[in-house]
């Protein structure tokens, strides 16, 4: 596929960096047009594409990072409690 380039044009007809670019618009290629509109719709089609496989990632690190979450949680109230039972026990040595 072969890329447009508009300052290109723009540069031929004499309408870079100028104001007035009214002389790029006298006449309506429908060719151009047609292919400008193609070359849009799949731009935008890649970068819908894109968009989906980070809405995937993203959904990924968000299930990765709740299971995290709940063994960091279960790991916390284990060792909580076997602290606590070590204190009770040393409690009742000390009696």
């Amino acid at each position: 596929m072969m890329s447009y380039d508009p300052t290109v044009k723009a540069r031929v007809i004499g309408t870079y960096n100028q104001v007035n670019r009214a002389a790029q618009y006298t006449v309506a290629d429908p060719l151009e047009l047609l292919r400008a509109v193609n070359e849009a719709w799949t731009k935008i089609r890649s970068l819908e594409k894109e968009l989906g496989k980070k809405d995937l990632a993203i959904a990924d690190l968000r299930d990765k990072l709740k299971r995290s979450q709940l063994v960091n949680n279960t790991l916390t109230a284990i060792v909580t409690a076997l602290a606590f039972k070590g204190l009770e026990y040393l409690f009742q040595v000390m009696r």
